[in-house]
C-alpha cells in the first residue's frame, strides 16, 4: 500500500524509498538520479546528505 494515496496498488507499482523506507506508488513517488523518493526531500537529502562538519577534517 503506498504511504501517500493509500491505495493499494501491484508489487511492481511500488517502490521502497532508498532514504526513508516508506513505499510509494510511482504516481505518488518522486522520480529523481534515476530512484524514486517518497518525496522531493528525501531526493534532495539523497543528492546533498547530511552537511559537513567543521573541523572533522584532516
Amino acid at each position: 500500500m503506498c504511504v501517500r494515496c493509500a491505495e493499494e496498488k501491484p508489487a511492481w507499482w511500488l517502490s521502497v524509498c532508498p532514504i526513508c523506507g516508506k513505499t510509494v506508488c510511482h504516481s505518488c513517488a518522486t522520480f529523481a538520479y534515476g530512484r524514486y523518493f517518497c518525496c522531493n526531500a528525501c531526493a534532495a537529502y539523497f543528492f546533498h546528505g547530511d552537511p559537513e562538519e567543521e573541523g572533522s577534517g584532516e
